[in-house]
């Protein structure tokens, strides 16, 4: 099994230097400092050879016209991938890198929520931003339900190029998993961005191979500071499900979209 290892760095100004890496103990150590920091940074998750079939794999799906689309800020994205393509792809569900960490996190109740690929083709600063925008609406909506339970995400994003500094970065907001920012509920995109830029940072440089495994409701954002650079990344995106696939059940369950009679009220 792979020795996890953890971004361990106090909050700097905003600009901000990479965080040092320091080894976990084991993996209990690991989802301590996950709980605490927000994110874990995993070495050499992918090895070189893995990380060379999943990166020309993703750049032939772009060859192909595979791609949802590209963005404003740069970011052309995949979701189709698993679909098409799984025995390349599906390697990265519950990679043995990972699978330590999402199995002390969720044990059998672990799923994957989407598999995204994403390619930065040119110039590419994300804006500031969760993935699970409505983790803090949703936890206050749980007040008074019996026998509700507060929904978690995480993600593991597979770096497949060195970000190194000067080239690319991936940069969090610390303590963001721990305290709701300010104007998401309603969602003002200007204010959040101001307020985002004057927060304390930390940021990281994965390598190709590497691994970040991240809570998805804290705050962050990737970027790219040498335009040329090649950069590309495949992000799972797990939560968990009490009721999985292999719970003892007299009937089998309908699947997901649809099943959720109050979701919409």
């Amino acid at each position: 099994m792979i020795e996890p290892l953890f971004v361990s760095a106090a909050p700097t100004a905003p600009a901000a230097s990479n965080a040092p890496v320091a080894p976990a103990a084991g993996v209990e150590g690991a989802l301590d400092a996950l709980e605490r920091d927000g994110f874990l940074l995993i070495p050499a998750a992918l090895s070189r050879e893995e990380t060379t079939l999943v990166r020309t794999r993703l750049d032939h799906a772009r060859a192909q016209g595979w791609e949802e689309g590209l963005n404003s800020v740069g970011n052309m994205w995949f979701d189709t991938l698993l679909d098409r393509e799984p025995e390349t792809f599906a390697r990265l569900v519950g990679h043995a890198a990972v699978k330590p960490l999402l199995d002390g996190l969720y044990g059998r109740q672990c799923q994957l929520r989407s598999l995204r690929g994403h390619i930065n083709p040119g110039p590419y600063v994300q804006e500031w931003h969760l993935d699970f925008y409505g983790y803090w609406q949703e936890r206050r909506a749980l007040a008074g339900r019996r026998m509700a339970t507060a929904p978690v995400g995480v993600n593991t994003t597979f770096y497949l190029q060195d970000n190194l500094p000067g080239s690319g970065r991936l940069t969090f907001l610390p303590g963001t998993h721990l305290r709701e920012p300010p104007h998401l509920y309603p969602h003002d995109f200007a204010a959040f961005q101001v307020w985002a830029e004057r927060q304390p940072r930390v940021e990281l440089h994965p390598r190709a191979g590497d691994c970040v495994l991240f809570l998805s409701h804290m705050v962050h954002r990737g970027a790219k500071d040498d335009d040329a650079m090649e950069r590309s990344n495949i992000v799972c995106h797990y939560q968990a499900c009490a009721m999985h696939e292999a719970v003892w059940h007299v009937t089998s369950p309908r699947g997901f979209a649809g099943t959720f009679p109050f979701a919409r009220d």
